[in-house]
């Protein structure tokens, strides 16, 4: 009875629909996964172009736009063959569920048939059991069919809706940075006037910028800088102002008391502080009337009425500045900014400055004049741009190393005229023949003088010097940047004329010389011309 009933057999087809079940829910769970699979990815490939395509538009925007939608092509096709192997895996499973499920049902009916009148009403009921079993295998197989399709068109679209997605975004980033950068370019060549102008433009992309990341952001300022839209009037560079013919004439007394106050080094910037304070002009040349260290007058603006005192007294605040500051190099603009500035707001401001902000700079002198107007009562406190107005003037701010340097210096003299700086420091009083007091000053304010080049006023000892040393050089040499070199205007063996060698190009030699037709000039010689008498070798 046991052998006919198969009992074993409809516990099998039990087990074997569970089975089914339990496939289908790893085929539901695997296709959801395969989902978040392809959402996670699709969505890394959509946040990497877009900042890749931000990144690079400026260069070829255009490849990356192609290459954002081949990316997206290629993650779809990833996720139509994932899913479409476990659809293909899931079909081959339920084909042997349902082979499994057949054989028993076959094996099953022969005995059910021969054993109908043992078994009666139980046998067919198990018989009718075994039907709706096998039924709800199909139903369940069906469904696993239905689900694997849904997810398969689900992850498909979902792939596809993000690479348009990525292209598009791609596209307006960078049409949205050509439009910034067209504008920003546009409003930097209207100068500084037209900054307004370019934050509106700004304002307009910030909800692009919002969403582009700091990357957009860089590209804008970069734009911007290269347009020059944040250059303002104001620089503490030196822009070579010519220093007036009151101030030049000056120069000898700046320099009396430049080397009585030990600050022998600092005559440019004594003159560059005139030039802000007077123009050279009125009895009281370098304000110093309202200084500590006028003894002399009242402290009470321009009650100085002699100019000498004047120069003796701003010389002696402006080293007291120095001290201060712990400026001892007129190269260190840094430093000279911090004296220059206490020079107009009187040396508290230095205290002030190093104790709050260990320097100088042009924010922090706003602050100080503010809260000294408050101070005080007044509507304003001296000018907290008074370092980059004095620098209009300073002509040693930007300068180099070495040979360079004593180019620079000496391009900084252009046009001055008359040689009074140079033959006065030189401790003439009146005119001479300065091209040779020229040299020996641009050594001295670079610091070469009696280093790399001797202290002289007659050409023919400068050449002594270099003949005594072995650095004269005749003129079938190709001199080099900072090199001097030595001219014989009548080409009778005796040399009357010195200048310094800018460059050489093209076998043409570019000089700065002092007292050509009485001034410090730019020019120039063929290598092999006949004027030239020799050279000498600084390095």
């Amino acid at each position: 009875m046991n052998k006919s009933i198969k009992t074993r057999d409809i516990i099998k087809d039990v087990k074997s629909i569970d089975k089914a079940l339990i496939a289908g829910e790893r085929v539901r769970d695997i296709s959801a996964k395969t989902r978040e699979h392809i959402e996670e990815n699709t969505h890394y490939q959509y946040a990497s172009l877009d900042d890749y395509a931000i990144s690079k538009v400026n260069e070829n925007a255009e490849h990356f736009i192609n290459k954002a939608g081949i990316e997206a092509k290629i993650q779809t096709q990833k996720g139509y063959r994932f899913v479409h192997e476990r659809r293909k895996r899931k079909k081959n499973k339920d084909n042997e569920i349902h082979e499994a499920t057949s054989s028993n049902k076959f094996k099953t009916k022969e005995p059910t048939q021969k054993n109908i009148k043992t078994l009666g009403s139980k046998t067919k009921k198990d018989i009718k059991t075994t039907k709706s079993n096998l039924k709800n295998t199909k139903s369940s197989s069906k469904a696993i069919k239905n689900t694997s399709k849904t997810a398969l068109g689900t992850s498909q679209e979902l792939a596809k809706q993000s690479a348009i997605k990525s292209k598009q975004i791609s596209k307006e980033s960078y049409h949205t940075i050509k439009t910034i950068g067209r504008k920003s370019w546009t409003v930097s060549k209207k100068g500084a006037s037209a900054i307004k102008t370019i934050i509106d433009t700004t304002r307009t992309a910030f909800a692009f910028l919002c969403s582009v990341g700091w990357i957009a952001i860089l590209i804008i300022l970069l734009i911007a800088l290269i347009g020059g839209i944040f250059m303002t009037g104001s620089s503490s560079s030196g822009s070579g102002n010519q220093l007036s013919q009151e101030v030049i004439e000056y120069t000898p007394i700046i320099q009396k008391y430049a080397d009585e106050y030990k600050i022998p080094h600092f005559v440019n910037a004594l003159q560059a502080i005139m030039m802000q304070e007077s123009g050279g002009k009125g009895n009281d040349p370098m304000q110093s009337s309202e200084c500590s260290f006028n003894t002399r007058f009242p402290n009470a603006p321009n009650a100085i009425t002699e100019p000498e005192y004047s120069i003796q007294v701003g010389v002696q605040n402006f080293a007291d500045c120095l001290k201060r500051a712990n400026c001892t190099d007129s190269l260190d603009i840094p430093l000279l900014s911090l004296a220059v500035q206490g020079y107009n707001f009187g040396n508290g401001y230095i205290e002030w400055a190093l104790s709050n902000f260990g320097a100088y700079s042009q924010g922090n002198a706003k602050v100080f004049a503010d809260e000294q107007a408050r101070k005080h009562g007044w509507s304003s406190y001296g000018d907290p741009e008074y370092v980059p107005h004095v620098m209009r003037y300073y002509q040693f701010a930007s300068l180099g190393t070495s040979n360079s340097k004593l180019v620079n210096i000496a391009l900084s003299q252009l046009g001055n005229q008359g040689g009074i700086p140079y033959w006065s420091w030189y401790g003439y009083s009146s005119r001479v023949e300065w091209c040779a007091c020229f040299i020996s000053w641009c050594a001295y304010q670079s610091g070469d003088l009696d280093i790399s080049i001797p202290k002289f006023s007659a050409v023919k000892d400068g050449i002594q010097y270099y003949q005594d040393k072995g650095q004269w050089k005749d003129k079938n040499y190709i001199p080099k940047t900072g090199d001097l070199i030595f001219f014989d205007w009548q080409q009778d063996g005796i040399s009357d004329h010195v200048g310094i060698i800018e460059r050489v190009e093209n076998n043409i030699i570019y000089t700065i010389e002092g007292n050509s037709s009485n001034q410090v000039k730019r020019n120039n010689y063929l290598l092999k011309s006949k004027v030239i008498f020799g050279y000498s070798q600084i390095n």
